[in-house]
């Protein structure tokens, strides 16, 4: 049998516009997907929901989507060293509007937390932000990147506010996030956040690639957290080993167009080794199929799941959803 007839068999072409019912933990399946899910909801941000613990960061490449709406229904908005440049500038540089009224967004708009080694920021611009009340700290270790400073500070932020404590006043300035989590949480959060990330994608390739290996490893050392990727094309996030229901309105919550041309997908193995999917709500959908690097990829797929679609896999997978609202 050729590969190409192997492959016939693996993939089922399902029509434009399916419904799929959300898995129910404890039964019985009938198309081998195993009892238990994982629930992820990538576009809940566009909802009020005030019983979530949402935070937005801001990483410093070039803010080039719509920042409002992530904002106004965030809890906490986080900075990391030089990305308050480029929401400075986001602000200043926002078209056919007035020089009064971009002062003005920019007065609104202020970061609860602005974190990092500061080689970055500009100075004026800290000072700015200081004055209208956002917190500076400043992390000067060179063996954590400002990514993971930045998460360290919203694990204490919603750890601290859960305990019914203050911020602390004085913060050891090179690694004293890192200590206080050690000391005083032992590494460890029980407390679900979602963290909506801006700018961990594009820019320098280097770059792009820690921030996805920061998906895998925040999944094994951080497991209260969802991490959600945004750009201005798509979201990206961590499918995990099991089953996953991802679930939406409808697609034309995250699609102008998802009631009549499908959304485009893709399930992608960047980690070192291969997984096995099986899939439910996909235009490609597929049943105990290997993929992996120099391999088979589900790129260019399609999400018919009118709801929601489920994606059962071996290990931890990057998916990532064409966006247009």
């Amino acid at each position: 049998m050729s590969r190409e007839e192997e492959l016939k068999k693996e993939v089922t072409v399902q029509p434009n516009s399916l419904v799929i019912e959300r898995p129910k933990n404890g039964e019985e399946k009938t198309d081998s997907f195993s009892c238990s899910y994982r629930l992820i909801e990538p576009f809940s941000y566009l909802s009020h929901d005030g019983n979530q613990n949402r935070a937005l960061l801001i990483l410093n490449q070039e803010i080039d989507l719509d920042l409002i709406p992530l904002w106004e229904l965030s809890s906490i908005v986080v900075c990391a060293d030089g990305a308050a440049n480029r929401l400075y500038e986001y602000f200043a540089n926002k078209p056919n509007l007035t020089k009064d009224t971009c002062a003005q967004l920019q007065s609104k708009y202020i970061p609860n937390y602005i974190v990092g080694d500061f080689d970055s920021i500009d100075k004026e611009i800290a000072q700015f932000y200081k004055s209208q009340g956002a917190h500076l700290i400043e992390q000067s270790s060179e063996y954590i990147n400002d990514f993971s400073k930045a998460i360290l500070c919203i694990q204490l932020h919603f750890q601290f506010l859960a305990n019914g404590e203050a911020w602390p006043d004085n913060i050891e300035v090179e690694n004293g996030l890192s200590q206080i989590w050690e000391t005083k949480f032992s590494n460890l959060s029980s407390i679900p956040i979602k963290v909506n990330t801006l700018s961990a994608i594009g820019g320098r390739f280097d770059q792009t690639i820690q921030s996805i290996n920061q998906l895998y490893i925040l999944h094994q050392t951080a497991k209260n957290l969802e991490i959600f990727f945004h750009t201005h094309n798509d979201i990206i996030f961590l499918l995990y080993k099991g089953v996953n229901y991802v679930a939406y309105p409808s697609k034309t919550t995250f699609s102008r167009m998802g009631d009549k041309i499908p959304p485009t997908c893709g399930l992608l193995p960047l980690s070192n080794k291969p997984i096995i999917l099986s899939s439910h709500g996909l235009k490609y959908d597929v049943k105990h199929w290997k993929t992996q690097m120099m391999g088979y990829v589900s790129s260019s797929n399609r999400i018919v799941g009118e709801t929601g679609f489920i994606v059962e896999c071996s290990d931890d997978i990057v998916m990532n959803i064409e966006v247009d609202f």
